[in-house]
């Protein structure tokens, strides 16, 4: 057997003269195998084909509405294949494909239906029998004897008595039977909800369908692949943190959605870091034309100039493709730049009605905690845990809920993080690490004998306080300015001494690291002083 790949256009020169044609063969797919990308989907379905010798139209139903001619594919191992084409709007005449488990749920429906009309029958019949009973001693009551004799009169009222008491308790008797049998509608009723929810959990009777024809030889399985750019997927995260243990459990899951116009069960599920319907191809420079001339002829160079980089900027926030999403469901598979990871066991997929989260696997990173205190914007510290990715594989942007020895504290984003790269979250405040920023002096005035220049002195009192009960690793941050110009000349000094200055790679931040003790209080004394000529304003 050989398998042949065509674009939907394309006729296979080496079928058989089309001299002689077989009956047209009609043959439902099923979805085998779903590629997921961040956006989009390529769906496989497969057509198990058996037709006697010659050549034959295919018919191939209950394709999704929308589907794109120029993104199909057809596939036959052991069928050779001529044209294809997709129908829409008038549809070939086709006989019942209906799948059996359709068939069977609306079997069912149809008999609960007829059962609840059967029942409702019955209740209208006992109403009836009430209904003639009330008729029965309207009647007798309106009876007007034809004598006058005390006797007679005696005898017709006993009979009118006796007569009305057993039509009004057989009435009675009819109306408790028609409260007991609209009693008994109620299970019947929420029966044919329940079918009538099932049957349309298994097909959309209200889509519109495309139909796939294609001229094949031979009998083998056909695999017809479209795209749908109507489904997604992204991770999601769990970070365990135990300060006891040293640990930090990443747990990695997958929420998928899907509005392909059709539900995909029991598909073999892959899962993509390409994305197909984004951006291929490197963004296009222009050259860049530079003049200089009259203040006049400058101007309008410089509105064309800033023209053109707002045009650039827009171009590429439009081609800007977002940060790739990847999970791992088994041993990745490089596809080139690409990473796929297959879904150990098969998966439904429902159409638009769910995002359906599936549980993947565990990642171990050892952390470094610290409680991590910014007196000049908190009053608390925050548990933070630092960790390299050593896992090998690169984390990708996605929703976190973040637990800290055993409790939900708090949600967050996971930022993407290449291997070897740091991972840095917050596990909430510590709220017995209480933090205070004072500033006891503060001057500002002129000073100078022959030359005058302006200063601005700042003292400021770091607090930390821990009434935790336990002995904590601490960072303590701040801040002073910093100048790139010669004339601003910005001096700091503190007590004691800064651990790390432009921490992190930024100017002007400070970082203290220390131990801090059950029960004791840490106070820093952090100076700074500004000065710049006279004649000049602090910005």
């Amino acid at each position: 057997m050989r398998s042949t790949r065509l674009p939907f256009f394309t006729l296979l020169c080496s079928v058989a003269p089309l001299a002689l044609w077989a009956d047209t063969i009609e043959a439902p797919g099923r979805v085998s195998a779903v590629v997921l990308y961040p956006w989009g989907a390529s769906v496989t379905r497969q057509v198990d084909l058996t037709a006697p010798e010659g050549v034959h139209e295919l018919i191939v139903p209950d394709l999704p509405q929308g589907t794109d001619p120029s993104q199909l594919r057809v596939a036959g191992a052991g069928v050779r294949i001529g044209s294809v084409t997709l129908v829409d709007g008038r549809q070939p005449v086709t006989g019942d494909m209906t799948p059996p488990a359709v068939q069977a749920a609306r079997g069912e429906v149809e008999r609960l239906e007829i059962a609840l009309a059967a029942r409702e029958a019955e209740v209208e019949a006992i109403r009836l029998k009430a209904g003639a009973a009330q008729e029965q001693i309207a009647f007798l009551r309106g009876l007007k004897p034809d004598s006058t004799d005390a006797e007679d009169l005696r005898a017709l009222s006993q009979m009118v008595g006796a007569e009305v008491l057993s039509a009004s308790r057989a009435a009675l008797a009819a109306e408790q039977e028609a409260i007991a049998a609209v009693r008994a509608l109620k299970s019947d009723r929420e029966a044919l909800d329940k079918a009538r929810q099932a049957l349309a959990a298994l097909i959309d009777e209200g889509a519109d369908k495309m139909t796939l024809a294609a001229t094949v030889e031979g009998s083998g399985v056909l695999e017809i692949t479209t795209f749908t750019p109507n489904a997604s997927w992204q991770p999601v995260y769990d970070l365990r943190l135990d300060r006891a243990a040293g640990s930090l459990a990443l747990e990695r899951g997958v929420v998928v959605s899907q509005a392909s116009g059709e539900d995909w069960s029991g598909v073999e599920l892959t899962l993509s870091t390409a994305r197909p319907a984004e951006q291929s191809a490197p963004s296009q420079l222009w050259p860049w034309l530079r003049r200089i001339g009259p203040p006049q002829e400058l101007r309008p160079m410089a509105s064309a100039r800033a023209k053109l980089e707002s045009e650039y900027a827009a171009d590429a926030a439009m081609g800007a493709a977002p940060a790739p999403v990847l999970m791992e469901a088994a041993t990745p598979e490089m596809m080139g730049a690409t990473v796929t990871y297959r879904y150990g066991a098969p998966v439904d997929i429902r159409d638009g009605v769910e995002a359906l989260r599936l549980k993947l696997d565990d990642v171990a990173l050892r952390p470094e905690v610290v409680a991590e205190a910014v007196p000049a914007r908190d009053s608390s510290a925050f548990l933070v845990a630092r960790a390299p990715n050593d896992s090998g594989q690169v984390l990708l942007p996605g929703a976190a809920t973040l637990f800290a020895d055993g409790a939900m504290v708090g949600q967050a984003y996971l930022p993407l993080t290449a291997a070897g790269d740091e991972l840095r979250l917050g596990f909430g405040p510590i709220d017995g690490i209480r933090l205070e920023r004072l500033v006891p002096e503060k001057t500002e005035g002129d000073r100078g004998v022959i030359t005058k220049s302006n200063e601005l002195r700042e003292v400021a009192i770091l607090k930390v306080e821990n009434l935790t009960g336990e002995d904590w690793p601490l960072r303590v941050i701040d801040q002073v300015p910093y100048s790139e110009q010669e004339d601003l000349v910005i001096r700091h000094s503190s007590t004691p001494p800064a651990s790390q200055s432009d921490l992190d790679g930024q100017r002007g931040i400070l970082a203290w690291e220390f131990d801090l003790s059950a029960g004791e209080t840490q106070e820093i004394r952090l100076e700074t002083t500004l000065s710049w000529p006279a004649g000049q304003v602090l910005q």
